[in-house]
């Protein structure tokens, strides 16, 4: 195919719209091909038969092609038997011959003189077959019938009507009544023009769209797509101006460093005042001063010993007075004083030794 020329570029260039004009209507065809040789009778009897060929060859694969759309379809109403049967033919002319018979070469397939041992193989499915091919012309024509639909809907036109399309054959085995069905519909049908002129328009109308608009549309997107990468280069722009006040600028710079200074006196701050700290114990504490407490701590833990060994001591006498004098009858005057006088040494205990623990701390 010739590939399509932007319109601007031919009017920019008349020498160059001129050769062009002149090669794809005067030396070329649409698909690229020279037409230098259509006038030539022995050329045109090739390129007939060369079509002849193709349309026997497209139509053996179409009819390949819907022999197994009927053998896969489970609602055409066929039996078990011809399906199988059907199923069977349709896989032998799918599969090529080199695969069948792995010693035959590949270009021998085409060969119809070569002998076939699978066909021995397959004679009762083959006659099988042959019995069933009247029940498989109503369900063959209806695919048919379908597909020649579809291409008809999808090759329609702006000036062809979508609708006129063939009717799809009933699917009965009562074969009279879908003949007459068949009758009345064709002579009911208005003439419809062939599906190869509606495709041929469909192409042309697609060259025309590609020599026309697509240009265009081209050039349009190249100045979206200028536009779209100014943008981005102000959005980019945009982002380093707000990156170089916020993170990376002066301002930024300034206040990290007085942050980092900052940190900096606030350490050697910290530093002198351990200093201080050890000096001033040092000043307190010296080796006199440490030796005299440790004297009065070894001086009041003494007394401490020695008071809570008085304690014991009256404690004691206490006990044994009690008990000599509990037969003996009395007002207990002389007890209750005893017990006021213990009750004195003992606070007086107490208050030494939370002085010493004091002291000790």
């Amino acid at each position: 195919m010739i590939p399509p020329c932007d319109p601007s570029i031919l009017e920019q260039n008349p020498q160059f719209k001129r050769l062009y004009q002149n090669i794809t209507k005067n030396l070329l065809d649409p698909d690229g091909s020279t037409r230098a040789h259509a006038a030539d009778p022995a050329r045109r009897a090739v390129v007939d038969d060369l079509k002849q060929c193709q349309l026997r060859s497209a139509k053996k694969r179409i009819k390949e092609h819907t022999l197994k759309q009927v053998a896969f379809t489970s609602d055409n109403g066929l039996s078990d038997e011809c399906r199988d049967a059907l199923i069977l033919i349709a896989i032998y002319l799918e599969t090529p011959r080199f695969v069948i018979d792995p010693d035959t070469p590949q270009d021998a397939q085409s060969s119809p003189h070569a002998p076939d041992d699978t066909l021995t193989l397959l004679a009762p499915t083959i006659s099988l077959f042959y019995t069933h091919i009247p029940a498989l012309i109503t369900p063959f024509s209806t695919i048919l019938s379908s597909t020649l639909t579809t291409l008809r809907a999808l090759s329609a036109t702006a000036d062809t009507d979508p609708t006129q399309t063939l009717p799809a054959f009933p699917t009965t085995n009562h074969q009279s009544r879908a003949r007459a069905r068949d009758r009345r519909v064709r002579t009911s049908l208005a003439p419809i023009p062939p599906l190869a002129a509606q495709l041929r328009k469909r192409v042309d109308a697609l060259r025309n769209l590609q020599l026309s608009e697509l240009p265009a549309a081209r050039r349009e997107l190249a100045a979206t797509a200028a536009q779209l990468m100014s943008v981005r280069a102000e959005v980019l722009e945009r982002m380093v101006v707000v990156l170089e006040r916020a993170k990376h600028g002066a301002l930024a710079r300034a206040v990290r460093a007085r942050a980092e200074h900052l940190a900096v006196v606030a350490q050697g701050i910290e530093g002198k005042v351990e200093v201080l700290k050890l000096e001033t114990a040092a000043a307190l504490y010296t080796p006199e001063t440490l030796d005299a407490l440790e004297k009065y701590r070894v001086h009041l833990r003494d007394t401490t010993a020695r008071l809570d060994e008085r304690q014991a001591v009256a404690v004691e006498e206490l006990k044994q007075y009690h008990i000599e004098e509990s037969g003996v009858d009395g007002d207990g005057g002389a007890l209750v004083e005893i017990a006021s006088r213990y009750g004195d040494l003992l606070r007086e205990v107490e208050n030494v030794r939370m002085e010493i623990a004091r002291l000790g701390e």
